[in-house]
């Protein structure tokens, strides 16, 4: 599969690159691509590339030696010579060099000392070479606290780091050659911007056949890809999973997810700030909240995509999907995942447009922030707030079959009355377009703003 996105993070490694010596951390969650993004950065580069394993601390040193001799052909390094981790890098002399440490956390887990023994090998010898150490690991808590942690021997030895993050929708698209947008959403919201996700999947053929395939078939390991990903990372994995569940099953409050799974919630928050490192779930406020951090009306949202399709469409079925009863959970997804899934991806994906097109001031306001809004009477899809924290701009998004009319446009008016705002924009996005009563409404009044399907 071709390489897409990244831009920006090739452009920082580059950057490092060109300094005299420099350590880059690399981390994120499994699947999201960081192996890929390193060996796209170092081709047509003098690079030496180590994938640790689980083996023993030794094995990994002679693994190491290993490809360090099939790079230099360095005799030293051959297997007649037993060399130490202290004289492994000896081979850099002055020429400029990139040493990847994959899976670094693996090294970690075998010897506990390990880390210190990098730092005294970076201090006394390579931060004064020409060279680029790069240590990445999937294990985040774990690569987070033997590298960046401040109790960590290498704290403040790095001169960057990348936290990987999913791919972009814009990133995403570039996967697909002959598919509509409308579809490449529908893909998107299964498989986020996971990178070994899209790659498990036949792109040529329909989502629901993927799913079929690749998902509800208890011989891929997406089937219980969530249950691994979790065992990866935390030890007990219980209260972790049905936190998770619980916000599937629509308890977003943290009262209501402690009411519902037993946990205490003062003991709750061990969990969900975990949850949240992880990238699985997220905390959510309205975008008007002028201190989000403090704010009482945090609701608790799955944020990685995957893992919410699963929670809602394969963890109810997995008695019938062991059965091997396909048809009936086929058939449930093809009827709620518009509504139950689809739909909110695609609000994600309006409210990121929206934001780029206001960093190029395309609305003509200063607006600096777009999210959701919510109180106890409705909701909106889209505002977008000003330098000064002032409402200027109201949407709504539509990915339904029907085009959209005056009405929805008239309801959001509507709930736009309730928020003071002296300057109001109005925002549209529409899956199947737009009634010709509303297009001709929004040639008449220039705060109207109708997009479909093209702008994404």
């Amino acid at each position: 599969m071709k390489f897409v996105g990244r831009e920006s993070e090739l452009s920082f490694l580059e950057e490092q690159y060109n300094r005299d010596s420099s350590m880059v951390i690399i981390y994120g969650r499994r699947r999201i691509g960081k192996t890929t993004l390193i060996k796209e950065f170092i081709k047509n580069k003098k690079a030496i590339y180590f994938l640790a394993t689980e083996e023993s601390i030794n094995e990994n040193r002679k693994n190491l030696q290993n490809t360090i001799f099939q790079i230099t052909k360095n005799n030293f390094y051959s297997e007649n010579n037993e060399i130490n981790w202290e004289n492994l890098f000896n081979f850099v002399n002055g020429e400029k060099w990139i040493l990847v440490i994959d899976e670094y956390q693996y090294l970690t887990m075998t010897d506990k000392s390990f880390t210190s023994k990098i730092q005294k090998i970076w201090d006394e010898f390579l931060k004064n070479k020409n060279v680029m150490l790069v240590l990445s690991g999937s294990l985040t808590n774990m690569m987070y606290s033997e590298t960046l942690d401040s109790s960590s021997p290498l704290y403040g030895r790095r001169t960057g780091q990348i936290k990987l993050q999913e791919l972009s929708f814009d990133d995403y698209k570039q996967f697909f050659d002959n598919k509509k947008i409308s579809e490449i959403i529908d893909f998107y919201s299964v498989t986020g911007g996971v990178p070994k996700y899209v790659e498990s999947f036949d792109l040529r053929k329909s989502l629901l056949q993927n799913i079929k395939d690749n998902i509800i078939n208890v011989n891929s390991y997406l089937y219980e890809e969530p249950i691994f990903l979790l065992s990866k990372e935390v030890k007990e994995i219980g209260s972790f999973f049905s936190i998770i569940k619980s916000i599937s099953f629509g308890n977003h409050k943290l009262s209501k997810i402690s009411a519902d799974i037993g946990i205490k919630q003062s003991s709750l928050i061990y969990y969900i700030n975990v949850l949240q490192d992880l990238d699985i779930i997220e905390r959510q406020v309205p975008i008007t909240e002028k201190n989000p951090q403090k704010s009482k009306r945090g609701l608790y949202f799955i944020k990685d995509k995957f893992i919410n399709f699963w929670f809602n469409f394969v963890y109810p079925y997995r008695n019938f999907i062991e059965m091997n009863n396909k048809t009936f959970v086929l058939e449930k997804i093809e009827n709620n995942l518009i509504d139950n899934h689809v739909s909110f991806v695609y609000e994600d994906i309006c409210r990121k447009k929206v934001l780029d097109l206001s960093a190029n001031n395309f609305f003509n306001k200063n607006i600096i922030k777009v999210g959701r809004f919510w109180n106890n009477n409705f909701e909106l899809d889209i505002l977008g707030v000003d330098i000064k924290q002032n409402p200027v701009l109201f949407g709504e998004c539509k990915y339904q079959k029907n085009k959209v009319g005056k009405e929805v446009l008239n309801k959001l008016k509507f709930k736009a009355e309730k928020i003071s705002s002296k300057e109001k924009v109005y925002v549209i996005f529409s899956k199947s377009g737009f009634r010709k009563d509303l297009l001709d409404l929004s040639e008449k009044e220039n705060n109207i703003f109708l997009f479909d399907n093209k702008i994404l």
